[in-house]
């Protein structure tokens, strides 16, 4: 008998006909859109083993969660950015399986966190590996499948079906990149209008490049049916750079004004909380920066009932956290890597306030986790590292944001997650994906094309946070950094908070941890903790 206990909380999961697969989400296999109990068939026909399943998700290109229970065995499988989250862990000979960290964690028992997860979480903002908060809440990475196999005990195998690595080309030629670019993500984008068929696609327009590039080409394709939001503190520049985008684009353009006492009020109420507890699946802090916004927008009206958000996550595919001093054709090590890796992602706290442990060992945990201890090149250094930031940060914490969607009740899609355009940038040389200086230009010449305008540059770049980015890898910088600790920045850096953020939370609180060296990230990390 099987003894895997499955409990699947959100409404979104279908089944076939046979009701032998259960399916979260929709994919294109082999080019035809299959949604819901349609793409459950296609694996409730396949053989119920993990090579057989590893071969057809392969040919699966979407945002899904996949599960099948026979008598003698379990599979559940996440997509490759793991944008649908999957847990499970074991009591006794009984497994269980969810959608809900939370339902895991009572149904093993766990009362108390792991140490060592609950240090990295404090200094990254989520945990790494199949690890979460809890010692015995187990969660699928992304390109991941679970394969329990059913007896008195119980075996579990994950197998990756995916990993997102790079193969450096020896010969290629930039004017045919660029056309291949082109190419791929037009057809993210007509998977995304096919799949929304005709309903409101709703883009959450940034200052930045690539919900600009979703904008440029839905209007490119003739996709009528759009409308465009941002929010912040009247007057930022996000903002107004959304505006200007959208407006030279002939889109609709909708302002959510935010401000402390806005966000003071509707923090403290039980939506808020019952949102955080279940968005973070005891993996990662809950993505809360537009979580105002949609509360606010369908509170009045502003969206459709069966809208389609559709977010710019995945343009980091493009190079964007690829440190600058992987200069391709140099020479890297491991320990440029681990060490890129930790001053990037790893450094929301001063350590000496959070973990005793060696930095040996939180070094090792990172090589393990990008799965490269052998790096000679800056290439094989940057592979690493985008590996890391792609299962880690992407994964864990940025694409977990689209949860705020599915909290109230509207759809979503990625489509620059979409699986060509990873690939696409999968075969991309480093030289083109460097700082993601080459896609910039492509997105700022499709927009000169589109409106006519001068292409605008990202907001970010001409604020504060700009600079600090520019001058964080400057020797001095760094100095003051080991000395005064990761919140060195905000403390020589006066820097307006165009999202309001503080009114989150305690003002003495805040200035108190602040002062500590804590980050703002680092600041709701240490207060979640308490909270939970």
């Amino acid at each position: 008998m099987n003894n895997v206990v499955t409990h699947w909380n959100n409404a979104g999961w279908e089944s076939d006909p046979a009701e032998k697969v259960m399916v979260h989400g929709s994919a294109f296999h082999d080019g035809q859109l299959l949604r819901g109990g349609q793409l459950a068939t296609v694996f409730s026909e396949a053989d119920p083993g993990p090579e057989t399943w590893q071969d057809v998700l392969s040919h699966c290109n979407g945002f899904f969660a996949i599960a099948r229970q026979t008598p003698t065995a379990t599979l559940v499988a996440v997509d490759r950015i793991r944008s649908i989250p999957v847990f499970y862990g074991q009591q006794g000979g009984t497994v269980f399986v969810s959608d809900d960290a939370e339902w895991v964690r009572q149904s093993v028992g766990d009362t108390e966190m792991e140490p060592l997860a609950r240090e990295e979480f404090q200094l990254a903002g989520y945990v790494t590996g199949s690890d979460t908060l809890y010692p015995n809440v187990k969660q699928l990475q992304a390109g991941e499948l679970l394969h329990i196999v059913a007896g008195e005990e119980p075996e579990i195998a994950t197998h990756r079906w995916y990993r997102f690595t790079h193969t450096e080309p020896q010969q290629w030629d930039e004017g045919e990149l660029r056309d291949e670019l082109d190419k791929s993500a037009e057809s993210s984008v007509r998977r995304l209008a096919e799949y929304a068929a005709g309903r409101q696609i709703v883009i959450p327009l940034s200052g930045g490049y690539d919900s600009r590039l979703i904008a440029l080409l839905l209007k490119r394709i003739g996709y009528d049916n759009i409308l465009t939001f941002t929010y912040g503190v009247p007057g930022n520049k996000e903002s107004e750079y959304s505006r200007q985008v959208a407006e030279a684009l002939s889109l609709p353009w909708h302002f959510v004004e935010y401000s402390g006492t806005k966000w003071s009020q509707a923090w403290q109420t039980d939506e808020r909380l019952a949102y955080q507890r279940w968005a973070s699946g005891w993996a990662s802090l809950p993505h809360v920066q537009d979580w105002l916004a949609v509360r606010e927008l369908k509170a009045n009206g502003v969206v459709a009932a069966d809208a389609v958000f559709c977010p710019g996550h995945g343009g980091s595919v493009a190079g964007g956290h690829i440190p600058d001093e992987f200069v391709p054709g140099s020479s890297a090590s491991t320990a440029d890597m681990v060490g890129a890796v930790i001053k990037k992602h790893v450094s929301l706290a001063p350590w000496r306030l959070v973990t005793r442990r060696p930095e040996s060992e939180w070094r090792q945990r990172i090589i393990d986790r990008a799965e490269s201890a052998d790096i000679q090149t800056a290439e094989a250094a940057a592979d690493a590292f985008e590996k890391w930031e792609w299962q880690e940060r992407q994964a864990k914490f940025i694409n977990n944001s689209v949860r705020v969607y599915e909290f109230y009740g509207f759809d979503w899609w990625l489509p620059l997650w979409d699986s060509e355009f990873m690939d696409f940038w999968g075969a991309a040389p480093l030289w083109v994906r460097c700082g993601k200086r080459w896609y910039t230009q492509y997105v700022k010449s499709v927009y000169a094309a589109a409106s006519g305008s001068q292409p605008l540059d990202n907001a970010s770049s001409t604020t504060h946070h700009g600079l600090r980015a520019r001058l964080r890898y400057l020797p001095v910088y760094q100095s003051l950094r080991r000395r005064l600790g990761s919140g060195f920045p905000t403390r020589f850096f006066s820097v307006d908070d165009a999202l309001a953020r503080e009114g989150r939370y305690d003002k003495k609180q805040i200035t108190r941890l602040k002062k500590m060296g804590y980050t703002f990230m680092g600041r709701s990390a240490r207060i979640f903790l308490r909270e939970s």
